[in-house]
């Protein structure tokens, strides 16, 4: 799921029973993370091979580029909370 958070576009996703917070456009050509699948722990992008770790955002071997960022989800009992750092 797409949102946005202040000037922050990110995505959220479901990694098993976590929900992880990411940015929504890919460190290497900005493309649309949302377009991607996530799949074993790892969000693959839509435009080349590379895809992105969920646990620390790393990028998967072969590539030169900076980690995705991730942001901090907290569970409570009145909704998600987004932790920015």
């Amino acid at each position: 799921m797409a949102i946005t958070v202040r000037v922050y576009h990110l995505l959220l996703v479901r990694d098993g029973e976590r929900i992880v917070a990411a940015e929504r456009a890919c460190p290497h050509e900005g493309a649309d993370l949302s377009l991607g699948q996530c799949v074993g722990g790892r969000l693959h992008c839509p435009r080349h091979l590379a895809s992105f770790d969920l646990r620390d955002g790393s990028v998967s071997p072969g590539w030169s580029f900076r980690a995705l960022r991730l942001f901090e989800i907290e569970s409570a009992s009145d909704g998600l909370w987004l932790r920015m750092k």
